[in-house]
């Protein structure tokens, strides 16, 4: 029976994910809302469910347009550390929130940018890979990036969201 290498957290240096063939993105900063969870849940998230304790922080893409429930917004769990090191508060002085952001507000959210930037490969081949949130492995597909977060935690996101969050040198 063939073993399966799965990629996990871990300790890397910036030598070994250069070696790796990670490259470092800065963030964009762009608004996201998000709130902290009081009890467990489970998010669908693209290819896996992941498991949100609770005290973790939900994040959630505002879009263009208002929905009525929080969960029909793109959003996705952070652990609490990992959010308190990596966001902060929005600090545009003349911020008046949209349509969407204002109901995300009256559904108990406030507003954050990622500030840390991200080690990440796009991926040219298939990998296992368990972020801190899953409760298993999961098989990620050629074309999907494969990110390293500023504790060594995997995770993982289409194109389209990669290059909307993190700044790519062309």
């Amino acid at each position: 029976m063939p073993i399966i290498r799965v990629l996990r957290q871990r300790d890397w240096t910036d030598t070994q994910l250069k070696s790796a063939g990670f490259h470092y993105y800065e963030t964009r900063k762009r608004l996201i809302m998000a709130k902290m969870l009081r009890e467990i849940r489970n998010i669908e998230v693209t290819l896996e469910t992941l498991v949100a304790g609770a005290g973790d922080i939900v994040c959630y893409e505002p879009g263009e347009i208002p929905h009525e429930n929080a969960d029909d917004f793109d959003h996705w769990p952070v652990k609490r550390a990992l959010f308190l090191q990596t966001y902060r508060p929005w600090n545009e002085p003349n911020w008046r929130p949209d349509p969407p952001q204002a109901q995300l507000l009256r559904f108990g959210c406030r507003p954050y940018y990622k500030a840390a930037g991200v080690w990440a490969q796009k991926l040219d081949r298939s990998i296992y890979l368990q972020s801190l949130e899953s409760p298993r492995p999961v098989l990620l597909p050629p074309g999907r990036w494969l990110c390293i977060g500023s504790e060594g935690e995997p995770y993982h996101m289409s194109d389209v969201k990669f290059t909307n969050r993190y700044q790519i040198d062309v």
